[in-house]
């Protein structure tokens, strides 16, 4: 007499082929936008960048302070680390792809707003300390600051 295994439950693989393809199909944008303020759009360009503005008498440089750049160049491997321990969760059907990509948008934010604030190279002239009053290359008011975002975009 021979014994048969038997299997119950119900067969997940298709499940968990879409969500792992779900995942690939979302993609996250950070930044300031300028479709939700061009002026601060501008100005994040100009930091990240860098900018010389020629006038009739010498010019004016506002030297590259990258923030963006900068801090996906330090965190790529923290936030790739940060999604491969919410893969449990999706295969476990715990959490879904899009809520992955939007913890990871707010990681993203939170890193860029730190490194933003802790910025201090190249300092501000001292022209430019008198007049706004702060030495943070970065911070005025904290317009700039408070409108970096994200969004989980369809691909």
């Amino acid at each position: 007499m021979s014994r048969g295994v038997r299997i119950t439950g119900t067969n997940r693989i298709p499940q968990l082929i879409q969500s792992i393809r779900e995942l690939s199909e979302y993609g996250i944008e950070v930044g300031v936008f300028g479709s939700d303020d061009s002026y601060y759009a501008m100005i994040a360009a100009v930091h990240e960048f860098g900018i010389t503005i020629r006038k009739t008498k010498g010019s004016i440089v506002i030297p590259e302070r990258s923030f963006l750049r900068s801090t996906f160049d330090e965190k790529n491997d923290e936030w790739f680390k940060f999604v491969k321990k919410q893969i449990p969760k999706l295969l476990k059907g715990q959490m879904d792809a899009k809520t992955i990509c939007e913890r990871l948008g707010a990681k993203m934010v939170g890193d860029i707003q730190i490194q933003l604030t802790q910025l201090s190279d190249p300092p501000n002239a001292p022209s430019t300390i008198a007049q706004k009053g702060s030495s943070n290359p970065l911070i005025d008011k904290g317009g700039l600051r408070t409108r970096i975002t994200y969004k989980v975009v369809r691909l």
